[in-house]
């Protein structure tokens, strides 16, 4: 996986169609609303005239998602004048694309500019019957940046979120975004340590992986320097210079007014949910504290979401690991996983943590076992449902493809995964989705990674998952629950 993403960001087609660094708009709308402000930060796009409606598709999206006796629904108010709300079961089918929050500054390429190629990639989710795509709310390329620096944003990167958002809505899809990285600099943990006034100076620099792009990780480094980059990466969970950035960064986006359809973010169902961070890691076999830290913060961290935006659901955005005094040790995929911070019942407890999510990487893990991706999914299924009493989605999962002859193993891969989700949903257990790992769109596509493109064959399996489940959903009926005024994207089981 880490191979495929640093592919993916030397790609020279990316390359050939971004503007040069140092090119700036050449032209804002002079009616602005009073709380948008330009940051002298360099902008990339050229056009941000208002998109013509998409035809033929699902959307708006007016009603937000909300959790209710353990299930996703969505909330309508009864027929009757009685002010009674009916909720309708919504089970989640859709894909990742990790860094889609920078397609739209891309400029013409081949007559297709980042705008419209997002807006047929939307198209096309909607009329295969997806609704959910799962994206980083900033970028993890720092010529496209969202956070220019502390309390400085870019206007052309927030204009791309804002897109994204109406672009989505208009299509009947809603969209998962997650508030920083733990992989990337540019948008990511270690960037936001840098930048802090309270953490310590970096004594050692960056290792050359992620300043080319690469993931945060420690392949093939010294010792001393391994030690250095885990301690200071979990400095993250615990330094105030950082968490004030990070929570500048939250209370910016969930504030903020769409340039485009004028919704204020936290007001806007388009938003499913919050991830908090993107596969959290405090390594607890060098600083032995790591999971109370990472606990800590998820709780402080939550609950500060929620306290801005009690509209939306949260969630931590993890893969799910056991810690090493877990009585689930021994489900964890490999033995490093135990010493990663997370423990999967504890992060998902907090009431200001909605549903629960894992995901699984088979050929990263070096567990390509159909035996341990069905194990992983059930052991989480039922610690979610009688221990969390919370919805579970496998929000990541994907199967790299080397070479033709894997397209075979690939469709395995997927066929498993949707045929547990199936089974869960028409059961009433606690998983209620998944989204693939990944599709971009062509403007970002490189071969031989995770994704998927729509002339393959696992795309139409896809398709016909997200029919099935659609037809799941509909053989579901509404039912009554309470008065509109009082569920709310806050209520437990």
């Amino acid at each position: 996986r880490k191979a495929a993403l640093e592919q993916k960001e030397s790609q020279e087609v990316v390359e050939s169609i971004i503007a040069p660094a140092n090119e700036t708009i050449a032209m804002l709308e002079q009616d602005e609303s009073e709380d948008e402000s330009v940051s002298e930060t360099t902008m990339q796009s050229v056009n941000y005239e208002e998109p013509p409606m998409t035809q033929g598709t699902s959307g708006p999206v007016e009603d937000f998602v909300q959790i209710y006796d353990g299930e996703f629904v969505v909330v309508r108010e009864a027929d009757d004048a009685s002010g009674s709300a009916m909720c309708e079961p919504f089970y989640l089918t859709g894909w990742n694309s990790w860094d889609v929050t920078r397609v739209p500054r891309l400029q013409s390429y081949r007559s297709m500019s980042g705008q419209e190629a997002l807006r047929q990639q939307l198209k096309t989710a909607s009329e295969s019957g997806f609704n959910v795509i799962r994206a980083w709310g900033h970028t993890i390329d720092s010529r496209f940046p969202v956070l220019a620096s502390p309390g400085q944003y870019d206007e052309s990167g927030l204009r791309a979120i804002d897109f994204l958002l109406s672009e989505a809505s208009k299509n009947g899809i809603r969209v998962i975004l997650s508030f920083v990285d733990n992989w990337k600099y540019p948008g990511g943990v270690d960037q936001m340590i840098d930048w802090s006034e309270t953490a310590p100076e970096r004594e050692i620099p960056l290792p050359a992986s992620l300043l080319e792009g690469g993931d945060y990780n420690q392949d093939g480094l010294p010792e001393e320097v391994k030690e250095y980059i885990v301690k200071r990466h979990s400095l993250f969970y615990t330094d105030e210079g950082a968490r004030s950035i990070y929570r500048d960064y939250v209370e910016t986006l969930v504030n903020r007014k769409n340039h485009y359809n004028g919704r204020i973010y936290r007001d806007d169902p388009t938003i499913l949910a919050w991830n908090l961070i993107n596969e959290p890691r405090c390594e607890s076999w060098l600083v032995g504290d790591c999971e109370e830290k990472l606990q800590s913060w998820i709780e402080s961290e939550s609950a500060f979401v929620k306290q801005l935006d009690p509209n939306h659901l949260v969630t931590v955005g993890e893969e799910g690991f056991w810690a090493s005094d877990s009585e689930y040790e021994f489900a964890n995929p490999t033995w490093w996983a135990k010493k990663m911070g997370q423990n999967f019942k504890l992060n998902h407890m907090p009431d200001s943590i909605d549903f629960a999510t894992i995901h699984i990487w088979p050929d990263t893990w070096s567990r390509p076992e159909e035996s341990f991706q069905k194990a992983w999914i059930l052991e989480h299924m039922r610690q979610a449902e009688e221990e969390l009493g919370k919805p579970l989605i496998l929000e990541e999962f994907g199967k790299s493809l080397e070479a033709g002859d894997d397209i075979a193993r690939r469709d395995q891969v997927y066929r498993s995964v949707q045929e547990t989700v199936e089974d869960s949903a028409r059961e009433g257990h606690a998983l209620k989705g998944s989204l693939f790992w990944n599709w971009e769109v062509p403007l970002l596509q490189s071969p031989g990674t995770y994704e998927i493109n729509e002339g393959d064959s696992t795309f139409q399996l896809v398709r016909d998952h997200a029919r099935r489940m659609s037809e799941i959903g509909a053989g579901k009926k509404a039912f009554p629950c309470g008065s509109t005024r009082t569920v709310s994207a806050f209520s437990g089981p």
